[in-house]
């Protein structure tokens, strides 16, 4: 490891990065877990569920209405045989005759009956028919509209990605420049410190901690190259510079 080419700014810029990183990855997680795309999925299954109840219901009048009428056409047939063997002229006995004139009337009145209750249920047929488009139109209108956001999703997690991407090959450069001992007291205080080891002293202030640093203190921390110990968290301190600003600048635009 080179040392020479470590800055105490580096320092700050890795614990921006670091923070940039964890920020960008809960962003990642904010989209994917997106509330907007929640509830239009919860109105897609609610949709799907009517669909489905009212299809079911469609299918079974109709699939009713197709026995009845299936029916009807049988015994409209047997009528036709029936009426074709009356006037055949072959019909000796009169018993007979009676008989096939009673079963040619009962068959009659029954696909009255038939024809009667078919015409109900083509009634509830025609009736089901907007309801079940309605119920489709609404459905596909979700099935749209999630399709969409889930693009808009992907495209923004992507972009998000792509800058995670950089930021992870930054911190990456910038590990390299950090001795191993220093880099040893930085996790070790980003563990103990909520995540936070580096703060910059600004106008007499921790930035971190927001107390102000004693005076006798302040006089002391001078030296913009040297890290200094915030005494009030006990964290690692440098002194404010531009340079600083310009790092946040940097990570800002990421």
């Amino acid at each position: 490891m080179n040392n020479v080419d470590f800055d105490l700014l580096d320092l700050v810029r890795l614990q921006l990065t670091e923070q940039s990183i964890i920020r960008k990855a809960n962003e990642i997680n904010n989209l994917k877990k997106s509330q907007k795309l929640l509830k239009l999925e919860t109105s897609l299954d609610e949709i799907s569920t009517e669909y489905n109840n009212l299809n079911n219901d469609y299918l079974q009048i109709e699939h009713e209405r197709k026995k009845v009428d299936d029916r009807i056409s049988l015994q409209s047939e047997k009528i036709k045989k029936i009426e074709e063997k009356l006037f055949s002229g072959t019909i000796t006995s009169s018993k007979e005759l009676v008989n096939y004139q009673e079963e040619m009337n009962a068959l009659k009145q029954n696909n009255d009956e038939l024809e009667n209750r078919e015409i109900e249920l083509m009634i509830k047929v025609d009736d089901f028919k907007p309801k079940l488009k309605h119920a489709e139109q609404e459905k596909e209108k979700v099935l749209q509209e999630i399709k969409l956001l889930k693009d808009d999703i992907s495209a923004k997690v992507k972009a998000v990605e792509d800058k995670l991407k950089l930021l992870k090959e930054r911190r990456s450069l910038i590990l390299k420049k950090i001795p191993k001992d220093i880099m040893a007291k930085y996790e070790e205080l980003r563990a103990k410190k909520s995540g936070v080891a580096v703060t910059v002293m600004k106008n007499g202030f921790c930035t971190v901690c927001n107390m102000e640093i004693p005076v006798s203190d302040a006089d002391k921390i001078r030296d913009p190259e040297k890290m200094y110990k915030c005494p009030m968290c006990g964290r690692m301190l440098v002194m404010h510079s531009s340079g600083i600003e310009e790092i946040k600048s940097e990570i800002e635009t990421l």
